[in-house]
């Protein structure tokens, strides 16, 4: 009965704005907003107005806006998302997509899945991913195995600066509270038929003590250097080559470890290096388009206890992917290939393990009206064999040259193989191995576009996990990973608003109403229920100086042991002087109304802090 009033509630929020125009037609849009162009959901090229699942969209104009350093504060502003972090910059830090945990999200990076297979679960170790250098993030929401595979219980797309121009230079400093400086230098250009690309930054910051059970109140710093390197040559008209090398080395401090006489101690460090390097080609046909990638990743972590190593690890993923597409009649039939292979290695164990999917997915439409995917996958892992698919539909309805409605639906499947550490952990207890988890989703959703005055979206969404793989004590010696009997359960309802008046102001709300409970009934751990964003931006002075601020409101969250935390809201402000067209001058301020307020029971978060910053593009 909720399921069915929420569904018709969404049905019945369309009424009043069909009723701003005559009879509905059909027909391409003509908004700006809804001729965007998305790519995630299909992995192909998609217009919006097309797509039937939940995608959000970040452009390098609304990464610049926001102004955090951070790509974890710009993707926590979006519908249907909230992080939990361990004691600041740098720290752990999750991800949550509609409730699941980081560990079910499938985090690429210029196509690269660029997870942690050294981790007990393998998921992106998001903390350390800086924003200076990204073009465009895509957020796809709700389980995604047959386009994806393994882990995509949700999708984070992210695309780094690519320079179309001759030649571009960007350099970057900023500094402020807690000992923090950050510089970073971006080169590229074009010439002929290469592109080229490279991108450093550094940062480094004093920190804060993290944790509320060092009594000593020592800071806990990070230090973070990254750089990229790209090439690409346009081969032909059809062809197109690239070339990626991608290296991220990190150092964070932390409290609460164990020295070799398994005495307790505050002097952690935690050392990071993550090296990716991968090769693609493109090629467009007369009737087909196809697109080979390899890509290879190496990760490298340490954690050291009074200056010695004290768990060492290392991970790999070695991946071969394959996309065609092709125009069949009024539709488009796309089909792939992947390859990975994931391993986990450490003094005492080491595990790979394998898988082969392959998927199809066919786009159609009913007389350019209503638009539909019907997409199929199957999957052979090591444990067993796993099917996946996904069915979606759009119907966009022209209101006026300016006004358009679209309702849209999708249901879908997905899963999550067991990673090389819980294999490895069960076979060192004797212990059978434990198979993937599935899940499956639907959701449906209604959105309008009045030009740029307005954009609407609300979606209700139902998920479930089944077979979800747990750390049981009960098994083995010291327990191990099995598989919970039960269905943990994701359901609630995004609310998104936008619009701009006039080319000075812009504004966005956002809130997620989410009920996530475990395969018990209880509510999941970390996950907070109810989650909003008000965002505002004004330019004045003829466009030089750039306003904006971001509020956030978090509620109704329990941590481990069943612990309450408090509801607490963030006010960050942004604001970008344009002192000359090639320099310009930012002041930031987070937590400005310096709010106590925790993410993670244990562990302190910022207080107020100001940073200031110059921009020099040449």
């Amino acid at each position: 009965m909720k399921k069915t009033l929420i569904a018709a509630a969404i049905v019945a929020a369309s009424q009043p704005l069909l009723s701003l125009a005559e009879a509905p037609s059909a027909a391409e849009p003509s908004a700006k907003q809804l001729e965007q162009v998305i790519v995630t959901a299909s992995r192909v090229e998609t217009p919006k107005s097309q797509v039937g699942v939940s995608v959000s969209v970040l452009t390098e104009a609304d990464i610049q806006r926001l102004g955090y350093a951070s790509l974890l504060d710009v993707i926590r502003t979006l519908p249907g998302i909230s992080v939990s972090n361990n004691g600041g910059t740098g720290k752990v830090s999750s991800v949550f997509i509609r409730g699941e945990s980081n560990f079910r999200t499938l985090v690429l990076l210029d196509g690269v899945n660029i997870a942690d297979p050294a981790a007990p679960q393998v998921g992106a170790q998001f903390q350390h991913l800086q924003a200076a250098d990204i073009e465009r993030v895509e957020v796809l929401r709700g389980p995604q195995g047959m386009m994806y595979g393994a882990g995509a219980g949700g999708v984070i797309n992210i695309i780094s600066k690519k320079a179309s121009e001759p030649l571009r230079v960007q350099l970057g400093a900023e500094t402020g509270r807690y000992g923090s400086q950050r510089a970073s230098a971006n080169l590229g250009g074009s010439r002929e038929n290469w592109q080229y690309d490279l991108s450093l930054s550094e940062f480094s910051t004093d920190g804060f003590n993290s944790r509320e059970s060092d009594p000593s109140g020592e800071d806990d710093g990070y230090d973070n250097f990254s750089g990229s390197a790209r090439l690409g040559y346009q081969v032909s008209d059809r062809l197109a080559v690239e070339g990626q090398l991608r290296r991220t080395d990190a150092e964070s401090e932390f409290d609460s470890c164990y020295d070799a006489s398994f005495m307790s101690t505050d002097d952690c460090l935690d050392e990071f290096v993550q090296t990716s390097y991968s090769l693609s080609g493109d090629y467009r046909g007369e009737n087909a388009a196809h697109r080979l990638s390899v890509a290879s990743q190496d990760i490298e972590r340490d954690s050291l206890s009074l200056g010695q190593s004290s768990y060492a690890v290392d991970g790999a993923i070695a991946e071969l992917n394959y996309v065609g597409s092709s125009s069949v009649g009024s539709g488009q039939l796309l089909w792939g290939g992947e390859y990975e292979q994931q391993e986990f290695s450490s003094a005492y164990s080491e595990q790979d393990i394998d898988s082969l999917g392959v998927f199809a997915e066919w786009r159609g439409d009913f007389a350019e009206k209503v638009f539909y995917t019907l997409g199929y996958r199957r999957d052979s892992l090591e444990t067993e064999d796993h099917n996946s698919w996904r069915a979606s539909v759009a119907y966009p309805v022209l209101l006026g040259d300016e006004q358009q409605l679209k309702y849209r639906a999708s249901v879908g499947t997905g899963y999550r193989a067991p990673s090389p550490y819980e294999i490895s952990h069960n076979l060192s207890q004797d212990v059978e191995a434990v198979g993937p988890e599935t899940s499956r989703g639907y959701e449906l959703g209604l959105e309008y576009q009045l030009a740029q005055l307005l954009q609407f979206e609300l979606v209700y969404f139902d998920q479930e996990i089944t077979d979800a793989i747990i750390y049981d004590y009960s098994l083995g010696f010291f327990g191990a990973y099995g598989q919970d009997e039960g269905d943990s359960q994701s359901e609630g309802v995004e609310l998104s608003l936008a619009g701009e008046l006039g080319e000075t102001f812009g504004w966005y709300l956002n809130g997620t109403w989410l009920d996530a409970v475990d395969a018990a009934g209880e509510q999941r751990l970390q996950v907070p229920q109810r989650v909003y964003n008000l965002g505002l931006s004004y330019s004045l002075l003829g466009d030089r100086l750039t306003l904006n601020g971001n509020w956030q409101q978090v509620e109704d969250r329990l941590d481990v042991g069943g612990e309450v935390l408090d509801a607490y809201s963030k006010l960050d402000l942004n604001a970008a002087y344009r002192l000359t067209e090639k320099v310009r001058l930012t002041l930031r301020g987070e937590n400005v109304l310096d709010e106590d307020y925790r993410e993670v029971a244990g562990y302190y978060t910022a207080g107020a802090a100001v940073y200031a910053g110059v921009q020099l593009t040449l």
